[in-house]
């Protein structure tokens, strides 16, 4: 397995600068055109949903305009694909490229806009939970994949980046059926390694110039990392965001899924100094008392155990009544009632869909959120 990860400063998104970083990051690994040259090249961004780059949610266009030009400039053609965390439709991409800022990119450079909402069965006979599974057209036709990540914690899996950022080529609510299915977070974490497997990106490179903490994916706050990560290993890639965010990678499920399975050697550090980018990113939740419950028998711990989770629990002051978090929830847990979100909490799985998709940000994660009265 491929582990080393080439770090690159770049204090902003002036385009010079960013080019200059993706630029060198590329020629690290021995240029866009012995990378790809020639080759029809996909750039999936992370883009999760309709929010301008300055909020952090999606990957900057700037990132994505330089990788763009640099595989053009290499003979490739390139398409910019994503399925955001809701509906998977026409309109809804052409406002998501809109607001995120990828038409004008796909204008400047030349670049296509996927508008292609088919989707393909993909086997993955070594799956350790899934053996098959529908996937965005973009994937099938690419012959050179790039997850092009953004920097920021995440409620449910703690930290995404390079590997998650591959959740995207499940087509629309597509994924709220597989948090349904895998409602445990280990197991939905051995699930994304199987699909990162099959995708088997051959390029990864996580947006740190600026990214988030705090309650990412969505509804954190935008922190400054000053950095541009590439590496052919997605994982590889993401240790080393952690290790520049202050996170524990042990403390991510997806990171010990794939390092079960040998897919997580010790990584080999290139370009500038690591030292120049780590910084401290504020977890989605603080830690939770596993203390006081590892001391309790068994019965007892499970009794107790609900009390210390954490729910979604919705701000009514702030809900818009738009529907997101309802057609979000894999469970079908929430309704609307005269313009107001609600959640009855005896099937949520806390998946946290309806936080990460709440574009009012209304939806706090908090604990005993189910026995608290509004």
């Amino acid at each position: 397995m491929e582990k080393r990860v080439f770090l690159a400063g770049c204090k902003d998104y002036e385009q010079k600068k960013v080019d200059n970083a993706i630029h060198t990051s590329l020629e690290a690994f021995g240029g866009a055109k012995a990378l790809a040259g020639g080759k029809s090249v996909l750039i999936k961004a992370n883009l999760l949903m309709s929010e301008i780059p300055s909020k952090a949610v999606t990957t900057h266009p700037a990132v994505v305009s330089a990788l763009a030009r640099e595989f053009m400039s290499a003979g490739c053609t390139v398409e910019i694909a994503d399925s955001c965390g809701g509906l998977y439709n026409e309109g809804v991409l052409r406002k998501l490229y809109s607001t995120s800022g990828m038409k004008r990119v796909s204008e400047e450079t030349g670049a296509e806009l996927n508008f292609d909402t088919s989707s393909f069965e993909r086997e993955i006979p070594n799956g350790v939970k899934i053996k098959k599974t529908q996937m965005i057209t973009p994937i099938e036709r690419a012959e050179f994949i790039i997850s092009a990540a953004k920097l920021k914690t995440h409620g449910f899996t703690y930290y995404t980046g390079a590997a998650k950022n591959i959740f995207g080529v499940i087509p629309g609510l597509s994924k709220a059926a597989m948090h349904s299915k895998f409602p445990d977070k280990a197991d939905f974490c051995e699930m994304l390694v199987d699909l990162c497997e099959s995708v088997k990106p051959d390029l990864s490179i996580i947006d740190g110039v600026v990214g988030m903490e705090g309650a990412g994916p969505s509804g954190g706050t935008p922190k400054e990392a000053g950095v541009i990560i590439s590496s052919k290993s997605p994982y590889a890639a993401d240790v080393a965001a952690m290790d520049i965010m202050g996170l524990d990678a042990e403390k991510s499920p997806l990171h010990m899924a794939a390092k079960g399975r040998g897919l997580i050697d010790d990584i080999e550090l290139f370009g500038d100094n690591i030292e120049n980018f780590r910084t401290s990113f504020t977890p989605a939740y603080t830690k939770d008392s596993k203390s006081v419950l590892s001391i309790l028998p068994g019965a007892l711990k499970r009794y107790v155990e609900k009390f210390f989770a954490r729910y979604p629990y919705i701000r009514k002051e702030k809900c818009i009544g738009c529907g997101e978090c309802v057609r979000s929830c894999p469970e079908h847990t929430i309704k609307l009632r005269e313009k107001k979100a609600v959640i009855d909490y005896k099937n949520c799985i806390r998946c946290y869909c309806c936080q990460e998709m709440c574009p009012a940000r209304a939806i706090d994660i908090v604990k005993f959120a189910k026995h608290r009265k509004k």
